[in-house]
């Protein structure tokens, strides 16, 4: 009865006006004024809604209004741009909403109903987690914000804001790594760390040093990998091994349409399990984009319909991918994700149990709430304290990863950036417990320095897996396996009588193989595809890449000329001490 009221009560400014519950228009022709019908319905705006979905601001409308019968009609919603065309009305409202013929008369029920605009609530609906500056002041947005309204879709609507918090919660929360450990502490300490930097992602963007990796949580069915993923990422929402935002049986597009949408926060993509060979294909494409999404946070490049281009739109937060084995996505992806690796026994169910309790009282999305209010007050009060924030945060990634350089772990060039963007995040949870005295600063130190070894050995880790990818180890690893089969053969250089059987790839004599570079490559290339892998460097990159390593003997070119029997040919010059010692390596 309230809504009848107000609906009736609608009074539209001048030429426009409501004649039998239709909506009219005065017309003036020839000296002479009547009233001509638009419409037998009397449309209004509700609201208007601006919608910032992190990139773009657009506008939605809330429309509402009454029949001519006296049927109120229901409220939808629609986008700013479908106003004019009315392509809506039938399928929103009804066949029984009638346009009156006429050439104006779209335009003209258009422009009565932005005339009432001016009586209609505004207010601003957040498609994007994450800090904001908003007005003249930071606000870290999640759903359930009491004074920001934030919206994601789907499963993406369990992230939800705490609104208080106590010191009981921190203490509960600094148990995890102490009184009630429920997994080792190498995988609790990383997953810790790696939550408490998701929030500082926007202002490490604001340095220039972003973090560029997932955390790659390994472990075959039974070892509790999404039970784990779900318990962290409940700093953030309301989550359980069934309900993770993310999935791999999602497209990459929808992936990363997400994932970009999760700023500031931890999101799974979870359960990189395929059941086929067409599947991991399938699976190995969407990882490969995942790591390159989140490993280079650069959004793809797209065109709006005049070719004008799109805003970007990388990933914003950081997650973590559930896996029951790592996919085969070469070095480059290699590097892009830190692993962890669960075994069976791991994780201690009755701890874990514990804080799944907690995470189900709300206990963890308290702590978050502390920590982000926390930042927001020491570090986010004004514009110079914020610069100076920025600054800081530079200057510990780049001490960090320098210091960990100077370790000597031989490593990819990526690796010491991970372990840089780690220790950062332990830095602030620690400092954040110093700060409300939840621990000691010598139980901080203490910690940091556990913590610190613990990333460092994960690291050695991280470094061999990237060095199992490298096309040129891959190569020799696969040439070793084709000699050692006979699918591949080789033939004594000083034994040469003019006859190649069948897979002859080459000669070798004790220090060289002499490879003729397209058969090796080819040979190589095809047991890949067999074993459902894939093999993508061209021969003249795997050339190249063997010369950098220095793995083959080089003159003025990467390959030489050689000699064999009355022949002269250009043959690849592997070194065999040098490719024995890497085919030991992973034997």
């Amino acid at each position: 009865m309230p809504e009848k009221t107000k609906e009736l009560s609608l009074r539209y400014p001048s030429p426009y006006e409501i004649v039998d519950g239709c909506l009219h228009k005065k017309v003036n022709e020839k000296n002479h004024t009547y009233s001509r019908k638009l419409c037998n319905f009397t449309p209004k705006i509700i609201s208007e809604i601006t919608l910032d979905d992190g990139a773009v601001d657009t506008k939605r409308l809330k429309l509402g209004g009454e029949h001519s019968s006296g049927r109120t009609l229901p409220e939808i919603e629609i986008a700013g741009a479908e106003l004019a065309s009315f392509n809506w009305l039938i399928e929103r409202w009804g066949a029984d909403c009638v346009l009156e013929p006429g050439t104006t008369v779209k335009d003209s029920v258009r422009h009565a109903i932005q005339l009432t605009a001016v009586d209609a609530d505004k207010k601003t609906l957040f498609a994007v987690t994450g800090w904001k500056k908003i007005d003249d002041g930071w606000k870290y947005l999640l759903p359930n914000d009491s004074e920001c309204d934030v919206k994601l879709p789907g499963k993406l609507s369990r992230y939800e804001k705490a609104s208080e918090w106590s010191e009981q919660d921190l203490s509960t929360v600094w148990f995890m790594t102490d009184e009630f450990l429920f997994a080792p502490k190498e995988i609790t300490l990383t997953l810790l760390a790696f939550t408490f930097l998701s929030p500082l992602n926007e202002f490490l963007h604001q340095a220039n040093c972003e973090p560029k990796f997932v955390l790659f949580l390994l472990g075959h069915t039974g070892t509790r990998k999404s039970t784990l993923a779900a318990l962290f990422l409940s700093f953030f929402g309301r989550f359980s091994a069934s309900d993770l935002p993310l999935s791999f049986r999602d497209t990459a597009n929808s992936i990363m349409h997400h994932a970009f949408s999760l700023k500031d926060v931890l999101t799974c993509i979870d359960d990189y399990h395929p059941g086929s060979r067409q599947e991991e294909a399938k699976l190995n494409a969407t990882a490969q984009a995942v790591m390159r999404g989140y490993g280079d946070r650069i959004g793809k490049g797209r065109l709006k319909s005049d070719s004008s281009p799109m805003e970007s739109r990388p990933p914003q937060g950081n997650a973590i991918v559930t896996a029951e084995f790592a996919p085969n996505i070469g070095e480059s992806g290699t590097a892009r994700y830190f692993p962890l690796e669960l075994k069976s026994g791991d994780v201690n169910l009755e701890n874990l149990s514990i804080f799944q309790r907690e995470a189900e009282n709300g206990t963890l999305r308290r702590c978050m709430f502390a920590y982000t209010e926390w930042i927001r007050q020491t570090f986010l009060k004004d514009d110079d304290t914020k610069k100076q924030f920025v600054k800081t945060l530079k200057q510990s990634f780049e001490f960090y990863r320098d210091e960990f350089m100077k370790s000597k772990i031989r490593c990819h060039g990526r690796v010491p950036e991970n372990v840089a963007w780690l220790l950062i995040g332990m830095s602030f949870f620690l400092l954040f417990m110093e700060s409300h005295e939840i621990i000691s600063v010598e139980e901080s130190r203490q910690t940091m320095d556990e913590f610190k070894n613990c990333v460092y050995e994960l690291a050695k880790k991280q470094s061999n897996s990237i060095e199992q990818d490298r096309p040129s180890h891959v190569f020799i690893q696969k040439l070793y396996s084709l000699l050692e089969s006979g699918q591949a053969v080789v033939i004594g250089r000083d034994n040469f009588d003019g006859y190649t059987p069948i897979g002859f790839i080459g000669y070798e004599d004790s220090d060289y193989f002499y490879l003729i570079s397209d058969a090796a490559h080819k040979a190589v290339r095809k047991f890949c595809e067999e074993q459902g892998e894939t093999f993508s460097i061209s021969k003249n990159g795997l050339i190249k890449a063997l010369a950098e390593e220095k793995l083959i003997e080089t003159g003025d070119k990467n390959t030489k000329v050689i000699k064999v029997g009355t022949k002269t040919i250009r043959v690849i010059v592997l070194k065999k001490r040098e490719a024995n010692a890497i085919a030991d390596m992973y034997g």
